[in-house]
C-alpha cells in the first residue's frame, strides 16, 4: 500500500532579513536526511516539494545524499506554507490592540524579541484559523489551506498509484493541516502540533485500498533519530 513521508525544510534563516533560505545548519540537517533515507527508506516513486526556496533547498540536499537513481524533483504550490507575512499583516492590530498596548507593547518590541514574538505570533495564526475579520488584503483562509494540502496529497496519490512511495518536503503548518484530517484534530490541537515539528523532521502515512487522504494512518510522527544519531543536539531545531 502507499507510503507519503512528509519531511519539514530544514532550518531557514529566521530572524534573517531573507528568512526563505536554510541556514547553514539547514543545509547539514537536509544532507543527513537524506542519507538516512537512502540506507533506510529508499526507494522512492517520487519526490516533491513546496516551491518555496526553504524547501527546494532541502529537497536538494536530500537528492545530493540519495545520489543517482534518485527521482526527478518536482516543486508544487499546494505544498507551500500559508501565507505567515501575509498573517501578521491582518493580526499584528489586533494582537497590539487586545494583548500588546495595555502592557505598553509596541510594535518594535515585537519584532526585536524572539520569545515575545513566538508569543504574539501564536495569537495571530489562531485569529487566522477562527477567521477573525480583519481590514487587510484578502488571505487564503485556514479552511482553504487544509483543504488544498489535502487534496493536494490525494493527487499525489491518484498520480503514482496504490503502491506509491513518496516523499514530500514541506513545512510544518502543512504537515499540521495534513494530519488535521487523518487525525480529526481540533484547531487548538492542531497549532499546538504544528509548534511541535522540527527541522528536517519524518512523518509517515499509510494509505490503504481507499488511497484517500481522510483514511489514512499514521505510521510515524516527527521522527529526528536521524539527526540525534548523527550530531545530537547541534543538529535539532525547531526553527
Amino acid at each position: 500500500m502507499a507510503v507519503i513521508y512528509l519531511i519539514r525544510h530544514g532550518q531557514a534563516s529566521f530572524g534573517a532579513d531573507e528568512y526563505d533560505r536554510l541556514s547553514d545548519l539547514g543545509k547539514r540537517q537536509a544532507g543527513v536526511l537524506g542519507a538516512h533515507l537512502k540506507h533506510v527508506h529508499a526507494p522512492f516513486d517520487a519526490m516533491v516539494s513546496g516551491s518555496l526556496r526553504r524547501q527546494q533547498d532541502t529537497l536538494a540536499g536530500v537528492l545530493e545524499a540519495l545520489g543517482a537513481g534518485a527521482p526527478e524533483p518536482k516543486a508544487s504550490d499546494v505544498f507551500n506554507e500559508y501565507d505567515y507575512q501575509g498573517v501578521i499583516r491582518a493580526y499584528l492590530p489586533l494582537f497590539i490592540e487586545k494583548i500588546g498596548a495595555p502592557r505598553g507593547l509596541r510594535k518594535e518590541d515585537i519584532f526585536n524579541n524572539h520569545k515575545l514574538f513566538e508569543f504574539a505570533f501564536r495569537f495571530m495564526v489562531k485569529a487566522w484559523m477562527d477567521n477573525v475579520p480583519h481590514d487587510q488584503e484578502a488571505l487564503e483562509d485556514w479552511r482553504d489551506f487544509c483543504a488544498r494540502v489535502c487534496n493536494g496529497l490525494d493527487q499525489l496519490l491518484a498520480m503514482h498509484g496504490p503502491k506509491a512511495r513518496v516523499a514530500v518536503v514541506t513545512s510544518g503548518g502543512t504537515i499540521a493541516a495534513a494530519l488535521r484530517a487523518v487525525l480529526g484534530l481540533s484547531n487548538k490541537r492542531t497549532l499546538a502540533m504544528n509548534w511541535s515539528i522540527y527541522n528536517a523532521s519524518l512523518t509517515q502515512l499509510y494509505y490503504g485500498r481507499s488511497a484517500r487522504h481522510e483514511d489514512a494512518l499514521l505510521l510515524g510522527f516527527n521522527s529526528i533519530a536521524h539527526l540525534q544519531f548523527s550530531g545530537g543536539r547541534e543538529l535539532v531545531t525547531f526553527r
